[in-house]
């Protein structure tokens, strides 16, 4: 059992998005006439597809339609993406416009139901004049409702713009709140939510949005900006219906760090709260403070944050909790603003009470924004040449994948502060994490089974310049997957998941998110990375884990009513064959010895394939035990076998074999109906039950109350065994 790519939806009306973010024909003046045809011929000329192919030798309306789609592909890899983690809504987004894509079941044509993508909402989000979007994130928010817990109730869309304002909307486009905390281009917007810990020494992690500046970093508390976007939600609602009183909503709480000491800064992780261990808090007082420094009782708990750019390559921060004051933010309702300065503008024109200059005094009056508390970079990663373009934290935030300038993926250890592994030849690379639990059975044979279950985490890398996915085990784990797909896909990974959820709510939930996901432009597919968990582990332990797969696929096998006895054979076999450890080999035979439904020539054959198996294997490495178990469940088989010819009648005429016979065809039509007239007259009414019937004896009944031990046949003696089908099955 090895990963596979699975494709759960397909995102329709890619051309209409296309059209709608990249406009072929606008309607321009004389002196845009010249501008307009660069344009258009620079977007004809960029048919990255047509390279692939310059024959061009594909005729037909399909070969068409097949160009048109590589034509349109590169388009998606000039916008800014953004899926939510359940994989309901997808927003793109070009400079000033975007499309808001959401979810909706249909039936094939194959009859089945599956889930598309549809268009449900298309405008421009710019409000200032010159504003572009530079980044874009889908929030989910948990619904409050007892009836759907563990479900979202509805996602938010997060707009980073460059001017540095940050609006939050519905999914139908309505813009909730706008937030102007720093005045410079917003680079990049992350989450996270909350997580269960795994383990009783782990920090629970609060809920945050942190907003990435040139050299700031802007981080909200998920709680309070959960409360906010509930209550502008609320409010707008109560304003479309009937519109009420203006409610206003709780401040926003946010920090706001000035990053220091880096010349450049792409992107960002926040890793959340960490507390140092002693000896990691002696060392780091010894060396900032040198021989005689002082230590205090108890580690402070911190806020981590890594940084990936240039001068240093990557800079990692610490935040001391309590060292800066949460800044309160007063929330302005879009709604209320919109309408007060409809009203305003209206009455203003009417009466004139406003002139120009005072007009423009108000568009360009901009909110307050407080200045930057000084953070300085505790170490980094030294690297002159090399330049971070973006950074991935792994689901439990002990690792983080990063890419360079250089085509390089290196994999940081968060805690240590330390590059680990470094993949080469992975130009533009995308990065993604997939964390897979251990499944309950698992560790069934395990040697400490009463431990919690383990996770297994692994980096996904796509490269668009190869065309392939490929998955790794971390930290120092082989390739398990490695897919060919197109050059121009974008990997969508969040990081994050239902937001408003805490160690109370989260008890008993069941949250299905997608963690990877492959968005392949050309036919608009959306798919999946589905990976094992025993491909995490290694040597033996890893033939173990894939031994226990191969025994519970043919368990779920044997548990299905319908199936073929040639399938069941075929398949029974297969594993049988391919399981490693002796123990396992014979749990595997034992289930399907067990199984009522497989047919006797089913296990004959099959037990008879894996004695023959073993026997042509070295002796010394055959598990003596389990060849002596196949030859002896072999045999009862035969005999089993040769017991019901013999209760079988056998209706074709044959030929006496020996001269003395010749005359007991006489003597039975003689015989015959007399002891039927016996049989008649003593015959007396009675009860009977099914399993007092005079059918054969199952398979597994006889196996199960027989032993063949030492070349002798024994009855297995146990306390609650009935017999009696036993009995009448021997021969007389």
């Amino acid at each position: 059992m090895s990963c596979c790519l699975l494709e759960f939806g397909r995102v329709q009306e890619l051309r209409q998005v296309r059209e709608f973010l990249f406009p072929k024909h606008k309607k321009a003046g004389p002196e845009e006439e010249k501008t307009q045809t660069e344009n258009e011929l620079t977007w004809d000329d960029s048919d990255w597809g047509s390279w692939e192919n310059p024959d061009g030798k594909e005729d037909g309306a399909q070969a068409e339609e097949e160009e048109q789609q590589q034509q349109s592909a590169p388009w998606l890899q000039d916008c800014v993406l953004s899926l939510s983690p359940c994989s309901d809504l997808l927003v793109i987004a070009q400079e000033h416009k975007a499309t808001f894509l959401s979810a909706k079941w249909r039936t094939a044509e194959s009859g089945q139901e599956e889930m598309a993508l549809t268009v449900t909402w298309s405008g421009t989000l710019s409000i200032d004049e010159g504003e572009c979007i530079s980044s874009v994130i889908c929030i989910p928010l948990a619904s409050q409702k007892r009836s759907s817990t563990g479900r979202p109730d509805w996602t938010c869309i997060v707009v980073g713009f460059s001017s540095g304002y940050v609006r939050f909307y519905t999914e139908s486009g309505v813009l909730l709140l706008a937030q102007l905390l720093h005045e410079d281009p917003v680079q990049r917007l992350k989450c996270r939510t909350y997580e269960i810990p795994r383990h009783p020494g782990v920090t629970e992690q609060h809920e945050e949005l942190s907003i990435l500046y040139p050299a700031a970093l802007v981080t909200i508390d998920g709680f309070s900006l959960f409360q906010s976007l509930r209550a502008c939600r609320n409010q707008v609602a109560r304003a479309a219906a009937a519109g009420s009183d203006v409610i206003q909503p709780p401040p926003l709480a946010y920090k706001k760090w000035g990053l220091q000491d880096m010349d450049t800064i792409t992107d960002h992780s926040s890793i959340g709260i960490t507390t140092l261990s002693v000896f990691d808090q002696m060392k780091n007082a010894s060396i900032l403070g040198g021989y005689h420094a002082s230590v205090k009782g108890s580690p402070p708990a911190m806020s981590q944050y890594i940084t990936v750019g240039g001068g240093p390559y990557t800079g990692f921060y610490y935040a001391i909790e309590g060292s800066s004051q949460p800044l309160l933010s007063h929330v302005a309702l879009a709604v209320a603003s919109k309408l007060t300065s409809a009203l305003f503008n209206a009455a203003s024109g009417w009466l004139g009470w406003k002139s120009k200059n005072e007009e423009e005094s108000v568009q360009k009056q901009k909110p307050k924004v407080e200045p930057a508390t000084a953070l300085p970079v505790r170490f980094g990663l030294p690297d002159s040449r090399r330049h971070g373009e973006s950074i991935c934290l792994s689901p439990c935030n002990t690792m983080a994948g990063v890419t360079d300038d250089f085509g390089r993926v290196t994999l940081l250890d968060v805690a240590r502060g330390i590059a680990i592994r470094m993949w080469k030849g992975y130009r533009d690379a995308q990065l993604g994490w997939v964390q897979v639990s251990e499944a309950p059975g698992e560790r069934e044979i395990a040697t400490s089974p009463s431990m919690p279950r383990r996770h297994a985490q692994f980096l996904v890398i796509y490269a668009p310049r190869r065309g392939i996915l490929e998955v790794w085990g971390t930290q120092h784990g082989p390739r398990v997957g490695a897919f060919t797909v197109g050059k121009h896909c974008r990997l969508l990974y969040s990081g994050h998941r239902l937001m408003g959820v805490n160690s109370v709510t989260s008890q008993g939930w069941q949250i299905h998110t997608q963690q990877v996901c492959l968005f392949d432009p050309v036919n608009g597919a959306l798919r999946a990375i589905t990976i094992p968990f025993h491909l995490a582990l290694s040597d033996k332990k890893s033939e173990r884990a894939k031994d226990m797969h191969l025994l519970r696929r043919l368990t779920t096998l044997l548990r299905t009513r319908e199936v073929e006895p040639a399938l069941l054979e075929s398949e029974a076999q297969s594993v049988l064959l391919d399981i490693k450890h002796p123990a396992i080999k014979k749990q595997a035979l034992e289930s399907l010895l067990s199984n009522k439904n497989a047919p006797v020539s089913c296990l004959t054959h099959v037990t008879r394939a894996l004695l023959a198996s073993l026997k042509e294997q070295d002796p010394e490495a055959v598990d003596e035990s389990l060849l002596q178990f196949c030859s002896s469940q072999l045999k009862l088989l035969q005999l089993y076998a040769d017991v019901q010819l013999l209760h079988t009648p056998d209706t074709s005429p044959t030929e006496p074999e020996h001269p003395s016979f010749s005359g007991i065809e006489e003597d039975l039509a003689r015989v015959g109906p007399i002891l039927q007239r016996y049989t008649e007259m003593n015959s007396r009414p009675s009860v009977s039950f099914a399993q007092d019937s005079s059918g054969p004896l199952p398979v597994r009944t006889f196996l199960s109350q027989l032993e063949w031990v030492n070349g002798e046949l024994r009855v297995i003696k146990q306390p609650d065994s009935d017999w009696t089908q036993l009995g009448k099955t021997a021969p007389c």
